[in-house]
């Protein structure tokens, strides 16, 4: 399924990759960046940023994956948490 971005979005997005002068090494802060703005990280958005830095979409896509802090789904606005832990079972969670 194919999303369609809002070009305001966009130009910010470049903006962002322009004031890290398109470094590749600054992959893991434009992407933080990304999705402050975005949300989340989306295909559209990994390939813009991919053709931006000159570095392939496998790329981008492993920084994604690999680290936890970075998502490709929607996120609620507050996200909510609910331990299954043993300690919070006890005490009647």
């Amino acid at each position: 399924m194919k999303i369609h971005l809002i070009q305001i979005k966009i130009n910010e997005l470049l903006a962002i990759c322009d004031e890290h002068n398109n470094d590749p090494g600054e992959l893991i802060n434009i992407l933080h960046a990304a999705q402050g703005i975005f949300g989340y990280l989306p295909r559209e958005v990994q390939e813009i940023i991919a053709g931006r830095l000159h570095i392939p979409v496998s790329r981008v896509y492993g920084v994604v994956t690999f680290y936890s802090f970075f998502t490709m789904t929607p996120k609620g606005k507050y996200p909510i948490s609910v331990c299954l832990g043993t300690a919070c079972y006890v005490r009647g969670a």
